[in-house]
């Protein structure tokens, strides 16, 4: 602990200095006219650190006054928390503002309270970087962002099918009706065949949208059983060759870990249909440790030699899923082929 030599008064260094060179905070001590009394082993670090040429690190100098010359609202915010606190406020005081220094930018939360008696108090004031946290949740709400413009996308493109495809066999059904008042059975019989037709053909439509957006396997058998059926039913309509390899003991996963792998497999099985060129693909699920390994391999053209920087939305929905569960994706060429990893924690069933 680093104290001026000019200290009076009740307060007394020796008492404070052990506790205070505990904490990992920028602790200083200063009077009821603002000087700083004396500073933690941490603010000593935090000045060294940062090239600061503060004669004696600070002790002695006037700390209002210095937040006043700051011209800032975080500045004279805290200037004026301060001169409360010591003329009897009640504590703590506490304030988050932006440090502008020469390595960069932080954010600190600053917590001030009073000690001593009221006719001659003393404040201690203690600064915490909190810059990982606030752009953590910054990431957060731009990753949040990015997904919610997946989803929307998504939801857009099922509006569009479901307008352009469903909504045309409804149509057509409708206006075939109209010729049910012919009064030749043989004219009514087709027309009848036909609507029955365009409405089979709709309901179909409906049902495979209503199992895309949550397919009922994966609620009630989990994710292995829900991945084997959808595995099969697209290999049978896209005609490809698609091996799974999912042990027959596979653990049920929480929820949010279950939906996250279950639309992985859904989106790079239809990457590997749409832009492979592949008639194979397998899909492999693994428990490694303490995470989930989901493998979707084709054997068709791979990754090309120069990609766009900007990521598919199908692709962005698939990574940004996973980094919410803390896992991540990759994709690698596999000589022939592309393999796509999808890595996300194991957490058992109901352990969202």
């Amino acid at each position: 602990m680093h104290t001026g030599k000019n200290a009076v008064g009740e307060f007394d260094p020796a008492f404070y200095a052990s506790a205070l060179d505990a904490f990992t905070a920028n602790v200083a001590i200063l009077d009821r006219e603002g000087r700083i009394l004396s500073v933690n082993a941490a603010w000593l670090q935090f000045i060294d650190l940062n090239g600061f040429q503060l004669v004696d690190y600070g002790v002695g100098c006037d700390y209002l006054a210095f937040c006043d010359r700051l011209g800032t609202p975080g500045g004279d915010t805290v200037a004026a928390g301060l001169r409360a606190l010591i003329a009897g406020a009640d504590g703590p005081f506490r304030h988050e503002y932006i440090m502008p220094l020469d390595t960069g930018s932080r954010w600190v939360k600053l917590s001030a309270v009073r000690v001593g008696h009221l006719d001659q108090p003393f404040l201690i004031v203690a600064h915490e970087d909190i810059s990982i946290q606030r752009r953590a949740e910054l990431g957060l709400r731009e990753a949040t962002a990015r997904l919610l413009l997946a989803e929307d996308a998504e939801r857009r493109r099922i509006a569009r099918e479901l307008h352009d495809s469903t909504a045309q066999y409804l149509a057509g059904a409708k206006l075939m009706l109209r010729r049910l008042d012919a009064k030749d059975p043989v004219s009514c019989s087709q027309v009848r065949d036909e609507v029955e037709g365009l409405l089979s053909s709709a309901l179909d439509e409906i049902r495979s949208f209503a199992y895309l957006l949550h397919p009922p396997a994966l609620e009630h058998l989990g994710l292995a059983a829900a991945i084997r059926q959808f595995a099969t039913g697209f290999a049978r309509r896209a005609e490809m060759a698609v091996t799974i390899d999912i042990p027959e003991d596979f653990p049920r996963l929480s929820h949010a870990t279950e939906i996250a792998l279950y639309r992985v497999v859904q989106e790079a099985l239809a990457n590997v249909h749409s832009h492979s060129g592949s008639q194979q693909a397998i899909v492999r699920l693994r428990v490694a440790g303490e995470m989930v390994l989901l493998t979707v391999r084709d054997f068709g053209s791979g990754l090309p030699p120069r990609r766009d920087s900007v990521p598919g939305v199908g692709l962005e929905g698939m990574r940004l899923r996973l980094e919410f569960l803390k896992g991540h994706l990759s994709l690698r060429n596999a000589e022939p082929g592309l393999a796509l990893e999808a890595w996300a924690p194991f957490l058992p069933e109901n352990e969202d």
